[in-house]
């Protein structure tokens, strides 16, 4: 039996774990095994027996140890040449046989093959098939997940036996550029190195999920650009060290290490892509050594736990920011819940030109500002934004610099229309609020003078025809671009809302589905206009219109709407805002004040 130590790997029964301790329990016989399952929810605690601690997990899951015995039987150890055939030369071995199968049944239905009237015997297609294997032309070699140990088929491996062994490699599949030894049993990077050397070709490396021991002293990985760190519970400072054995490398992923703060720099390397996703970073302070990255290009935090720009007071005070060269960030799946959070977001990567950032609290809450939704008592300022309402107020808050949100390019209609929007609820949220609180809420904005400067100054009080104050809309303000919809549900249900003119059907659904918690699109809107039809005209036979009944005929006044709804000879013109693309700004086109929009749900 192989030597058991601390920090060796083992699989048992397909289940992967590391060996964090080795010797007798209190009360017990024998020695144990203490493991550190790769999948923590396998194990029962976090290395104690009886109160005590025998030995620590790294990963800081609750369950993720066990006490084994030494006799259990484990799954075979793979060396790297076995695993390889394994999986690639075994496969064209199979399938080479089944097409000599084939090939024998084809030509005994044929009957033999006959060459100068001699009849041949065909022999030798299996090992014809082998032959074609041709693992020396393997670009792309997948192994994870194969108990692979090294390079030999063994827990140990002697250097001098290795090393004869790992000569083979270069000759049996000098092409690898990609290699996947993620999920394995490696434990030592001497191994990899092993492994690797001898790939000369090789360009991205992956070991996720993989547990090492202290990196060996003298190895360098030559020419690989990409490494794959994730799920190796590395610190980072582990992660430093490793990365500083590959001088070429560009890409670097670890994610899934639970690591929560960069204190030591990265330095000497030209990362350019970095993905740190599924980490437990709180705030983006706790990662700005990055920021002397000087080829950093883009960064992905996706599902970590950032809520804040800085959880120390004393650094928030302190200026600082990432480097132009940042041009795409992702911040999807974290815990932002503050507007303040995103308007600080442009001013720390100043070359953004690429963000995301769905999957957020704030995009739970109301689009209205405090200010508007404490003081209206409507159902829409306790409901969640939209897509599109989250998709606006978030692009309005970055300069023209950024170019895609959520992966949608954005165009300049989604510009303006964003734009727009959101300087009309600052308009509303200095409406609902006093004069000397000015100041602040438009500090709270930082883009509203830039906003002011395209769109003109929101309207804080109505301005519009009509209203008693005698000003009129300028045709090139915030307010000349928005279209005022009252949506009636029944007489107890009414939201009035604003939206671009540029929206078209679909995103006013969208809206009044958010509004109402109806599904989408399993209703009508119907546009009430101001407009009155006549029914029950006859048609005489010389063309001429006539009515039926002409006893109340002198009480229409067609300047009062009363009366001709009195007269049952004229109906409201209603006109149905079908789905389509076209912008709901054609159909009011000329229209002032507030549209009627009944929504209407057909019956089952």
């Amino acid at each position: 039996m192989s030597a058991i130590t601390v920090g060796h790997r083992r699989s048992y029964d397909g289940q992967r774990c590391t060996i964090r301790f080795v010797g007798p329990l209190k009360g017990t016989t024998g020695e144990w095994l203490g493991v550190e399952w790769d999948d923590p929810t396998r194990g029962k605690h976090s290395g104690e027996h009886k109160g005590e601690q025998q030995f620590t997990c790294k990963s800081n899951h609750p369950t993720a140890g066990s006490f084994v015995r030494p006799s259990r039987p484990s799954d075979s150890p793979r060396g790297f040449l076995d695993a390889l055939r394994a999986k690639y030369a075994a496969k064209e071995d199979e399938e080479s046989t089944q097409n000599s199968n084939s090939r024998k049944v084809g030509k005994a239905n044929q009957g033999p093959i006959e060459i100068s009237g001699k009849v041949v015997e065909e022999v030798g297609f299996d090992k014809i098939g082998r032959q074609f294997a041709q693992l020396e032309q393997l670009r792309i070699a997948l192994l994870d997940g194969l108990c692979v140990t090294g390079i030999l088929s063994s827990y140990e491996q002697p250097e001098p036996e290795a090393l004869e062994v790992a000569r083979e490699i270069a000759s049996t599949c000098p092409n690898i550029e990609q290699l996947d030894l993620s999920r394995n049993l490696l434990s030592s990077w001497r191994h990899v190195w092993h492994i690797c050397s001898q790939l000369k070709g090789l360009k991205k490396l992956k070991v996720n999920g993989d547990r090492f021991q202290p990196l060996e002293d003298g190895l360098i990985f030559q020419g690989i650009t990409e490494l794959h760190l994730a799920d190796t519970l590395m610190t980072w400072d582990e992660i430093v060290e490793v990365i500083s054995r590959f001088p070429s490398l560009t890409n670097l992923v670890a994610s899934g290490n639970q690591v929560n703060n960069i204190a030591v720099p990265v330095s000497g390397i030209r990362i350019t892509t970095l993905i740190l996703e599924n980490n437990e970073f709180e705030s983006l302070s706790a990662l700005r050594p990055l920021a002397e990255l000087p080829t950093l290009q883009h960064l992905s935090l996706r599902g970590n736990n950032i809520h804040t720009i800085s959880a120390d007071p004393e650094q928030a005070k302190r200026s600082w920011t990432f480097p132009p060269s940042v041009t795409s960030v992702d911040l999807s799946r974290n815990k932002i819940s503050s507007w303040d959070f995103v308007n600080q977001v442009p001013l720390l990567f100043p070359g953004l030109t690429t963000l995301r950032m769905t999957t957020n609290p704030l995009y739970d809450q109301s689009p209205l500002p405090p200010a508007i939704a404490a003081a209206t008592s409507s159902m829409s300022a306790s409901q969640p934004m939209t897509l599109d309402e989250a998709f606006m107020l978030t692009l309005a808050r970055f300069p023209a610099s950024l170019t895609v949100l959520n992966y949608s390019t954005i165009s300049a209609q989604d510009r303006s229309n964003a734009e727009m929007y959101y300087l009309s609820l600052i308009g509303k949220e200095l409406s609902a609020t006093s004069e000397s609180e000015q100041p602040a809420i438009v500090a709270s904005h930082p883009r509203y003078k830039a906003l002011c400067e395209l769109y003109g100054e929101p309207a804080v009080t109505r301005t519009i025809e009509g209203d008693g104050s005698g000003r009129k809309v300028h045709p090139r303000s915030v307010a000349a671009r928005l279209v005022k919809l009252a949506f009636r549900l029944s007489d107890s249900q009414t939201h009035v809302q604003e939206v671009p003119n540029s929206f078209d059907a679909y995103q006013v659904k969208a809206i009044v589905s958010r509004l109402f918690g109806l599904t989408p699109f399993s209703f009508r809107l119907i546009w009430e206009t101001d407009e009155w039809d006549p029914i029950e005209q006859r048609v005489g036979e010389d063309g001429e219109v006539t009515w039926d009944d002409d006893s109340d005929l002198d009480d229409i006044r067609p300047e009062d709407p009363e009366s001709l709804a009195r007269s049952n000879r004229f109906t409201r013109r209603e006109i149905e805002l079908t789905e389509s693309t076209r912008d709901i700004g054609f159909l009011f086109q000329g229209e002032t004040g507030e549209m009627k929009i009944r929504v209407d749900i057909p019956s089952a």
